[in-house]
């Protein structure tokens, strides 16, 4: 069946990748932080049977882009009697409107995805009201448009201090665990460090000369399938990678959907993402990596 090739090549992927991010992490400079690099499995449109076939070989971290199907997933009766210790990554866009049904999540881990003070204080009113206070804090991480294109979300990166020392300061329910971005896709690293990467190290050294922040407690989320290597070697301790684990992203209006679609219907992107779809698309092609066409 091609669910159970599929999830052969899953575990497979997985193995490849960490230790591709082992390696990765042997080349940082003695001058980072040691921190061990943290593998989030992007599983967005993938059904919860690849999930478990990669929890099955290790992988705890798995991040989703949209509310509902991370609530959906995370709820899957096949997941919460496989993935005990699963630990979920949000790492799309999140609308306040869709708070209160975010931070319902069983096993929520991170919410990646902070960008605005706005933004922060609903988040932490919402934790300590759906929780109790005496609930344990909401690890955030505050993203940063390090890029300046328009169709990116995330903080301008003057914001990023005031923002964070607004959350460390005001939001009692949360944790500031570190700095997000997503960055240009398809930077040639022929032309050197990706300077999206080096803005996140920067807007880090401020926020914790500022703040008085120990550096190995900020955290820094970036890097993705194509450029995660990278990212890991100049600092990144969480990198999101999906496609070279899971295979290419199949949405419904795809022409080439499987024939053997699984139970779980797939999101169609929300209007926020799409431009990043064609985005990623246009990456993944550039890089050679076959993308379905529509």
């Amino acid at each position: 069946m091609w669910k159970v090739a599929m999830s052969e090549e899953v575990g497979k992927a997985v193995q490849s990748v960490l230790e591709r991010v082992k390696q990765a992490a042997a080349r940082r400079p003695k001058t980072l932080p040691a921190v061990p690099p943290r593998l989030v499995a992007v599983s967005k449109t993938k059904p919860p049977e690849m999930i478990v076939e990669a929890y099955r070989q290790g992988q705890r971290n798995f991040g989703e882009n949209y509310v509902n199907e991370l609530v959906d997933k995370a709820s899957d009766p096949v997941i919460l009697e496989s993935c005990p210790e699963i630990k979920w990554h949000f790492i799309g866009h999140l609308q306040k409107n869709n708070v209160n049904k975010l931070l319902g999540v069983p096993n929520l881990f991170l919410v990646e995805t902070i960008d605005s003070a706005k933004l922060a204080d609903r988040v932490n009113s919402s934790w300590q009201r759906l929780r109790g206070a005496s609930s344990q804090r909401l690890k955030v991480m505050v993203q940063v448009n390090t890029s300046g294109e328009q169709n990116k979300h995330g903080l301008p990166p003057e914001e990023t201090v005031n923002t964070v020392q607004h959350i460390v300061s005001q939001c009692s329910g949360l944790h500031f665990s570190g700095l997000m971005t997503i960055g240009r896709y398809g930077y040639d690293l022929t032309l050197g460090p990706n300077p999206d990467f080096q803005m996140l190290l920067s807007r880090r050294q401020e926020v914790c000369d500022s703040l008085k922040l120990p550096m190995e407690d900020v955290e820094l989320s970036m890097g993705m399938s194509t450029d995660f290597e990278h990212a890991i070697e100049v600092g990144a301790t969480n990198v999101r990678v999906g496609s070279i684990i899971f295979g290419n992203r199949e949405y419904p209006n795809s022409a080439l959907n499987t024939p053997n679609p699984s139970p779980l219907p797939s999101p169609a992107p929300s209007p926020e993402k799409t431009s990043k779809t064609v985005s990623e698309d246009a990456a993944k092609k550039m890089h050679h990596l076959t993308v379905s066409e529509h």
